[in-house]
């Protein structure tokens, strides 16, 4: 009898051991034989189970760092995930900002699933000797989801690593080494094989509406996804100017001699999207139509929800065993600081950039029409009184927001007076030199732990200096300081986007238990408008845009093509890459507006890598922040824009763009060579 080893948590939990002699002519515990499992649709059930944990969705404890990953830091203590947030792609991407130094360059988790992809080569190849036990449309889902799966895991290395082995079979190790071995194949040929597989699923997964499993919507939205992914790395990778690299020049990272199939897969990309959106049995979220910033922060909280397609659910740790897997995360805990008892833990770890503040509408200037600050008379009037975009409401905390009645109150420091202009950096982010009186030691842009001249800062909590009115503190109850790790704000907003606010509830280590929200709704609608505004037809992109736009509460519907309404800085580092007049405004527009409604979802990373301008975008990037100071002989406040407390700047080096493929699998494969580019 064939055994298919297959260890679960239930037979961790109840197995029992025998002390006494028995007949060994017994099927060990732990094994179940492939007629268990391919024979009855539980077991196909159980069998898939332990391949969805593998899948590449960077959820609460992803990791980019070579000793993360997917499933936990360690690889065998599920309570080392809780460091995750410190790690996330969001802070690598820019998105947010934190005390640890981003890892743009290395090769990250080795993500390299083949023992999974062998498994679901075994169902495949065996299913058929099953088919007498199923009705023919369940038979022919549970073939389409094993296809969906397999698609799924080699985009996770096709996305890392550009050509893989494809391996449709299954290899035993009893063959010759040489049928082993396989070479790479190019990556065109890895996208082709990956649009077939998830053809296959397309045409016969059910229906079903199901948020925690995979159908056949699940397989569309992923096929929007990747075939976007495939079209933009064959249209814009020539601009990496790789030429003679010898992965280049053989199609094996990037699609070198495949550049005119860049529409085919904007097609692809579009049909799928389009079905979905027209026949799906989804909407966009609007629960809550007279409160859209409360109604897009809902969005990924609310199990009921209209938009989601499929989730990364996760389980109460007391159910379980503390070396399970599958227990609680601690994102609320790292978003939000310990002081006035938001958090039970170490408290905020992450904090949103001024520069994606900026990419929302309505995020309001900071200084008058003389360039000098405006004033306010409370901290938290800015934010008050300022109309800003509902969306980033519900992605972000700034100064007067309030969760479970505590207020946040965020501070830099205090100036004695202030006679300069606000305005100290570029358009661009770069430092002007904007000042027009006072002395080094009195200017603003005096280094952040100066305590002393004419502006006070620190980095102690209950720091106080003198004023007409007795003692006043320097910094707010939340920040900012530059002091330590966590609990420290440095940018001065807080991460709003999937923090539960009930009352009541006090996050700490791992009793967070949000889902991770994998797919929804409104990423097809993106999708769909990028893909379209490839293929020029416009009306189509300007469809989806307005109706994304629309459920944020935006004012302006329509994609723009006034190069005053996108992110300028991205615009004129993209052309550096594609050349001046080739990146049309309209497109930088549908890609701003990806950050704005993706902020934080861990796609960013990838699609500054697709698109091919990471090199330039975080070419020695330097985060800004926004600070707020009391300036004390006028009893206001100001805020001004300021590089990052440590002056650090984020590089992306071109090699980044293809992992490299790890020397233990090539000395295992020497067919896996040519090494990708620059590694």
């Amino acid at each position: 009898m064939k055994n298919i080893k297959y260890i679960i948590i239930c037979i961790t939990i109840f197995g029992i051991g025998f002390n006494s002699c028995v007949d060994l002519d017994l099927k060990p515990k732990g094994q179940y034989s492939e007629a268990e499992f391919f024979g009855t649709e539980g077991g196909v059930t159980l069998f898939f189970t332990t391949i969805y944990g593998y899948l590449p969705i960077e959820d609460f404890h992803y990791m980019h760092s070579n000793d993360g990953g997917y499933r936990n830091k360690n690889g065998d203590d599920a309570w080392s995930t809780w460091e995750a947030p410190k790690q996330m792609l969001q802070k690598h991407a820019a998105e947010f900002i934190n005390s640890w130094d981003p890892r743009l360059n290395n090769d990250g988790p080795n993500y390299w699933p083949y023992d999974r992809i062998r498994e679901i080569n075994t169902f495949i190849a065996s299913f058929e000797d099953y088919r007498s036990e199923f009705s023919e449309d369940v038979y022919n889902a549970l073939m389409g989801e094993a296809y969906f799966l397999r698609a799924f895991l080699y985009s996770g290395m096709v996305k890392r690593f550009g050509g893989v082995p494809i391996i449709k079979e299954v290899q035993y190790p009893n063959q010759p080494l040489e049928e082993l071995q396989l070479p790479r194949n190019t990556e065109y040929e890895c996208w082709k094989f990956i649009q077939e597989d998830l053809d296959f699923a397309i045409a016969n997964m059910s229906k079903e509406k199901d948020m925690y499993r995979a159908n056949r919507w699940t397989a569309l939205i992923l096929q929007s996804r990747l075939m976007l992914y495939a079209g933009t790395i064959a249209k814009y990778s020539q601009y990496l100017n790789w030429d003679g690299l010898e992965a280049y020049d053989g199609g094996f990272a990037c699609m070198k001699g495949n550049e005119d199939k860049a529409n085919d897969f904007f097609q692809a990309a579009y049909d799928a999207a389009k079905e979905l959106i027209d026949d799906g049995p989804y909407e966009l979220y609007n629960a809550l139509p007279n409160d859209r910033a409360t109604n897009f922060h809902r969005l990924f909280l609310d199990k009921g929800s209209s938009e989601t397609i499929l989730t990364k659910n996760y389980v109460h740790h007391d159910e379980f065993p503390r070396e399970a897997y599958l227990i609680g995360h601690s994102w609320d805990a790292l978003m939000l600081p310990n002081w006035t008892g938001m958090s039970g833990f170490v408290g905020s770890n992450n904090y949103p950039c001024l520069d994606m503040m900026r990419l929302y509408e309505g995020f309001p200037e900071l200084n008058n029409e003389n360039g000098t600050p405006k004033r306010w008379d409370t901290r938290y009037q800015m934010f008050q009184e300022n109309e800003l975009e509902p969306r980033m409401r519900g992605c972000m905390y700034f100064n007067g927001d309030k969760i479970r009645g505590a207020t946040f109150d965020l501070q830099r420091g205090v100036y004695r007076s202030f006679t300069w202009k606000g305005r100290i950096v570029d358009e661009f982010g770069n430092e002007t030199g904007d000042i027009i009186n006072g002395s080094d030691s009195e200017t603003p842009n005096a280094p952040a732990t100066a305590s002393g001249g004419n502006r006070y800062v620190t980095g102690t909590r209950d720091a106080k200096t003198s004023a007409a009115d007795g003692e006043i503190p320097i910094l707010g109850n939340h920040g900012m300081a530059k002091a330590g790790g966590e609990n420290n704000n440095l940018t001065g907003g807080f991460v709003r986007k999937y923090v539960k606010e009930d009352e009541g509830f006090i996050p700490a280590e791992h009793n967070n238990f949000q889902h991770w929200v994998a797919f929804r709704l409104g990423e097809a609608y993106l999708n769909l408008a990028e893909a379209a505004y490839e293929l020029g037809l416009k009306d189509e992109a300007n469809k989806a845009i307005r109706a994304i736009r629309e459920r944020a509460g935006c004012k302006k519907l329509d994609i723009s093509e006034d190069i005053a309404d996108v992110n300028r800085y991205e615009l004129e580092k993209t052309e550096e890459n594609y050349g001046v007049g080739k990146m049309p405004v309209g497109l930088q527009f549908i890609r701003d507006e990806r950050n704005r409604e993706l902020w934080g979802e861990n796609h960013r990373w990838w699609d500054i890598r697709r698109w091919r301008t990471a090199d330039r975008v975080l070419n020695q990037w330097r985060p800004r922040i926004i600070s707020c100071y009391y300036v004390i002989n006028e009893g206001k406040y100001i805020y001004l824009d300021e590089q990052e407390m440590d002056a650090r700047s984020w590089t992306f080096e071109k090699k980044a763009y293809y992992q490299g493929i790890s020397d233990g699998e090539i000395n295992r494969n020497p067919r896996l060579l040519p090494r990708n580019p620059l590694r």
